[in-house]
């Protein structure tokens, strides 16, 4: 029985530490942008964003989010 549950936890989530991803755009985020997966959770990722792939790397939506974002695994797609 513990072989079982070592084998769910070992399921192959779609993104992994350090995959370079895109995102075509977010509610904080309009625009869309590029970045780094930096955590992984259940149903979501933390994004490091590339601020050259923001339309204006100095807006105030991007300092707010001081270069990182959470979405949905869904709203990413790797590069």
């Amino acid at each position: 029985m513990a072989a079982e549950s070592e084998a769910v936890k070992e399921e192959k989530k779609p993104f992994d530490v350090g995959d370079e991803v895109t995102v075509a755009k977010t509610d904080l985020l309009p625009t869309g942008f590029e970045g780094t997966v930096g955590k992984v959770y259940e149903n979501s990722i933390l994004i490091e964003i590339d601020p050259n792939s923001v339309s204006n790397p100095r807006s105030e939506e991007l300092h707010d989010l001081h270069g990182r974002v959470v979405v949905r695994m869904s709203e990413a797609k790797k590069k």
